[in-house]
């Protein structure tokens, strides 16, 4: 995370040959060298002589990082923000670490920038375009992707954008059309070859099989060319019912995304140790007393185990903004342990979280809540993952409503495996280690379910897809809401949905989303049999 990425287009400006420039150059130099202490003080020696030099504020906060002070990588992430760039080069490194540190409200100002959309190159742009999305600040994202197509119609990077764009719209016809935009202009762009597989239900007179195993062949073994096209590839055969071969699609993308990443099953076991050993009630109880001017609805669990549903259901109450998957909750937490860690607390974290301001935490959390909710009194936070940090939430934000979304453990876990995640959900691409997490995540939450009785709902998928009504009222009920029978109109089509499940998820409240994995019984032993305890135990 370095402005150095993009120095080279910082060249033409003209203050490149000031002390402070050729201090800042010496910084990254000592940057790409790894040698981080001494990158920050040739940083320091920058500001030193010229303190809004935003390049080397922006270095100084990468090598805070590296050094592990993760609250003076933000602070000096800040002071960038505060100078007000206006140089293409300088606002995309400053949208990029302010993407990094959540900090949604500055980014989303940031990328508004005069001049940014029109001067910027257009890979740049799209790049823009596709930070603001992942905030949930659509209409930013869309007028970035539009302005990059406008400078060049043929960029298929930013049609590809702007293909997702539509598919989050529920626009599925623009996006089909957009994802063969792009692979014309560039057919090695495979991640639009995969995204176009999602856009509907494939048949067998309309359908990229063929396309899609020419791609294949072309893609390096092992590279991520070949999990987005095997990937792709697997949902069009399944969607075809051509089982066996779908299945072989999946097993090789699964096997190429594993070998990519390193996922430990005894480092997440022992983090719910960790955690349960922290939160007891005790713990909790001595909760922080910082107001909180709009409550926060946390709708966690597994992913693919219906989050998505439950939040548009909750969307469309008239109280209830919907803030999409965010970090803001993770964001507050790393700065009050002053320790980054991706995605899911590890061992560090939980140390740390023992003796954490928690008033500074939901201060922090009170000023993202603001921007996340839309005007509106309630909002939703659907990031599956917040399961691992309930007892955090309750202690931090005692106002806070927890929704726990429980559904069946093959079903889950089943969606998980043929779901290619950007990022996250490391343990889902080898059945052993997804039913091994999969009991993890059980024994969290069972630890929750004891210890904070009145902070968290368990709701069962299955019933509320059987009955919305009465799950909707209850739901309503323990968030303090009057229900609204819109609440569960089967037409839940009007918002926008940015994640895997976004096609899914705006075709309404179905009933048969269920064992899907039959046809692929005989190659999911493993699975079956790790997952035996979870069907042991009557409780989600």
């Amino acid at each position: 995370m370095t402005i150095g990425r993009v120095a080279g287009n910082m060249r033409g400006m003209d203050t490149m040959g000031t002390p402070a420039d050729q201090a800042w150059l010496a910084g990254e130099s000592a940057l790409k060298s790894r040698d981080n202490a001494q990158a920050r003080d040739h940083y320091r020696r920058a500001l030193a002589l010229e303190p809004r030099h935003v390049p080397s504020l922006l270095g100084l906060s990468t090598a805070q990082m590296r050094l592990s002070d993760h609250r003076a990588a933000h602070a000096a992430t800040m002071a960038a923000d505060a100078c007000r760039p206006t140089h293409p080069a300088l606002v995309f490194g400053l949208a990029q670490q302010l993407r990094y540190f959540h900090e949604y409200e500055a980014l989303e100002a940031c990328l508004r920038t005069p001049g940014f959309a029109a001067n910027a190159p257009v890979l740049i742009v799209a790049k823009g375009a596709v930070m603001l999305s992942s905030i949930g600040a659509h209409a930013a994202a869309v007028a970035l992707a539009d302005a990059a197509i406008e400078r060049e119609p043929d960029s298929a990077a930013s049609l590809y954008v702007r293909g997702n764009l539509h598919l989050f719209e529920g626009q599925s016809g623009d996006a089909e059309r957009c994802y063969e935009a792009a692979l014309a202009a560039d057919p090695r762009l495979y991640q639009a070859a995969w995204m176009e597989a999602s856009t509907r239900t494939q048949t067998a007179g309309s359908n990229h099989v063929e396309r899609l195993r020419r791609q294949l062949a072309q893609a390096q073994p092992g590279g991520e060319g070949e999990n987005y096209l095997a990937f792709g590839l697997h949902k069009e055969l399944h969607d075809l019912g051509r089982h066996e071969e779908a299945w072989e699609a999946l097993e090789r993308g699964c096997r190429s995304r594993r070998a990519m990443h390193r996922y430990s099953l005894a480092e997440d076991a022992a983090v719910v140790d960790a955690m349960s050993a922290l939160c007891t009630p005790a713990f909790v109880a001595a909760h922080s007393s910082v107001p909180q001017e709009r409550v926060p609805i946390f709708i966690v669990g597994m992913h693919r185990s219906g989050t998505t549903l439950m939040e548009r259901i909750l969307a469309r109450h008239s109280q209830v903004g919907d803030a999409g998957e965010t970090y803001a909750f993770e964001a507050a937490l790393q700065m009050a342990t002053n320790h980054a860690s991706m995605a899911k607390p590890d061992l560090v974290q939980v140390e740390r979280a023992a003796s954490a301001d928690f008033d500074f935490l939901a201060e922090r959390y009170a000023r993202s809540a603001r921007w996340l909710a839309k005007g509106k009194p309630w909002f939703t936070e659907k990031l599956p993952m917040n399961f691992w940090y309930a007892g955090l939430i309750a202690k931090a934000i005692p106002q806070a409503r927890i929704l726990h979304l429980a559904r069946d453990p093959m079903d889950t876990c089943f969606s998980n495996l043929r779901t290619l995640f950007s990022g996250v959900a490391l343990y889902s691409y080898d059945q052993a280690e997804l039913g091994g997490f999969y009991l993890q995540y059980r024994r969290m939450m069972a630890h929750w379910r004891e210890t904070l009785p009145e902070h968290v709902l368990d709701v069962s998928y299955d019933e509320l897809v059987a009955d919305p009504e009465t799950s909707a009222k209850k739901i309503a009920a323990f968030c303090g809401l009057e229900f609204e029978p819109g609440m569960v109109d089967a037409n839940l089509s009007s918002s926008r949905a940015a994640t895997a499940s976004a096609v899914l998820a705006r075709e309404g409240i179905r009933k048969d989303r269920g064992r899907h994995w039959l046809p692929y019984e005989r190659h999911l032993g493993v699975l079956r049999a790790t997952l035996v305890p979870a069907y042991e135990s009557d409780v989600p």
